[in-house]
């Protein structure tokens, strides 16, 4: 008999839910306290994932880090120097998730979350002097206070890769588009 790291209560429900056919091969009956562990196990399997994307997410922010100071270039794509589509796409591309080459394009990808679920590793993006009311800049966020300021990495027109804060009661704040979480 194969070992089946699920069973804790020995109940047939359980025991078949150890094996590869499917749901509909045999009728199950189930008890309260398989339910209860199937949550459970739901639980912590969505509890591991989160880490593994929080693990990542710092990799990615640690990574991304070693470039502040590089200069930007408009259609930079690194690693000498970047723009800021160039530099998400870089840093995400070395953990192999594929981005766009333009902030645009990057804002269609992964999904859409609210200001107050960003987390560290989320895209977030803003309108730019010549994008007008459209995204025309994109940055990672690398810290989210418990009062919803974000500080996030990315290549400014002015200063090349840079660390800055949103909202900033300024330029930041006023051109806030919106943020992708794609991790």
């Amino acid at each position: 008999m194969t070992f089946c790291p699920h069973i804790r209560f020995v109940s047939l429900a359980v025991v078949l839910s150890c094996f590869p056919f499917g749901s509909n091969a045999v009728d199950t009956i189930t008890t309260d306290e398989d339910d209860v562990f199937l949550q459970a196990v739901e639980h912590t399997r969505l509890r591991e994932e989160r880490l593994e994307k929080d693990i990542l997410a710092d990799d990615i922010i640690s990574y991304a880090g070693t470039f502040i100071g590089r200069p930007y270039r408009r259609g930079g794509k690194g690693p000498k120097a970047f723009d800021c589509s160039g530099f998400t796409r870089y840093i995400f591309s070395h953990f192999n998730t594929h981005l766009g080459a333009s902030s645009r394009s990057q804002f269609l990808q992964g999904e859409e979350i609210a200001r107050s679920d960003i987390r560290p590793g989320d895209l977030v993006f803003f309108s730019s002097h010549r994008s007008g009311n459209k995204v025309g800049h994109v940055g990672i966020a690398v810290e989210v206070d418990s009062d919803g300021r974000i500080k996030f990495i990315h290549a400014a027109s002015r200063g090349g890769i840079r660390i800055d804060n949103y909202p900033d009661n300024g330029y930041y704040s006023n051109h806030f588009m919106g943020a992708r979480r794609v991790i």
